[in-house]
């Protein structure tokens, strides 16, 4: 397994929110999430999306738009359409206008609102993942990752969009997995269309930093420094820093303390009997109090503050 494979095995979709909407033109929704990971598909029609200030864009039936949780994410049948109807993290939408609930009224059964006889079918989820590993990896993509139509993705949309036309027992489960199976997917199509991507996914294949990311995955406890992950490479120091720096986006050590408190965190999930001395041994570090003073410097939390929340 590289790294990009340990990360994607630990992707954990709890609670996800996913619905389906038919609309015919004029016509404009909103999703005002708080989940990390929102998403939005055309699977019959085509739709305009604008994420946040940036400009407009145009996804093509098939097509998947995946952005960053917390800027407000507007879709209709033109640029700037105004919005209709908002989506929220409960799965429910409302009127922008009057704050009136609509999840009664639109229902048309499963997780499918709308009109019945709507030419426009769009998909909406959000998600989050109880992975740390994973987190880190997200955050390393762009807000903004979208697609068009491919081989990889659109096939799961569809079976998405046929999972919401209707309740059935096990739903939650089924739709969990099937957005982490969409996440994988997008994630993936997008790492081989996007191979000069500033972050650490896309820096795998490089033939200078790839090596030391690999190691840092395989041996976290290894006492790396910037000279001995650049004999991984077999490079000068100075010459690996420059590099990994410039594919990463952060310097060797920042990276690597960052991936050992996303691995500890998991660790603490995972396996809540270990101590934080053994927490703190399989990540590197001698005792537990050094390990407990990088933690809060880069988690911004107490390691232990951070087992009770995840009990």
């Amino acid at each position: 397994m590289d790294a990009v494979d340990d990360a994607l095995a630990h992707l954990r979709v709890t609670g996800s929110m996913v619905g389906r909407t038919l609309v015919d033109p004029p016509w404009g929704l909103a999703v005002d999430s708080a989940y990390p990971c929102v998403l939005a598909a055309a699977t019959q029609g085509t739709m305009w999306v604008t994420y946040g200030d940036a400009a407009p864009f145009l996804v093509e039936e098939g097509g998947v738009v995946i952005v960053a949780g917390g800027a407000v994410l507007r879709l209709g049948d033109r640029p700037n359409s105004p919005v209709d109807v908002v989506i929220n993290d409960r799965d429910a939408c409302f009127d922008p206008a009057t704050g009136a609930d609509l999840s009664q009224s639109c229902s048309l059964g499963g997780r499918t609102f709308g009109d019945p006889d709507g030419s426009v079918s769009v998909l909406v989820g959000a998600y989050h993942s109880t992975s740390e590993t994973y987190a880190m990896f997200n955050q390393d993509l762009p807000d903004v990752v979208v697609l068009p139509p491919n081989d990889d993705v659109t096939p799961v949309l569809g079976v998405i969009a046929a999972e919401a036309t209707r309740n059935r027992p096990g739903q939650q489960v089924a739709v969990d997995r099937l957005m982490e199976l969409l996440a994988i997917a997008t994630i993936r199509r997008w790492l081989g269309e996007n191979p000069d991507a500033v972050g650490w996914p896309t820096a795998l294949e490089d033939p200078v930093v790839g090596p030391a990311l690999q190691a840092i995955r395989e041996d976290p406890a290894q006492p790396w420094t910037v000279a001995s992950l650049a004999a991984e490479a077999a490079v000068s120091r100075a010459a690996f820093a420059r590099a990994f720096t410039a594919r990463v986006g952060v310097p060797p050590l920042t990276h690597l303390r960052r991936w050992r408190m996303a691995v500890a965190t998991d660790l603490m999930r995972a396996e809540p009997h270990l101590s934080l001395a053994e927490v703190a041994a399989r990540v590197g570090y001698g005792d537990q109090f050094g390990f407990s003073t990088a933690y809060r410097r880069v988690r911004g939390v107490a390691p232990s503050t951070a087992r009770r929340r995840a009990a």
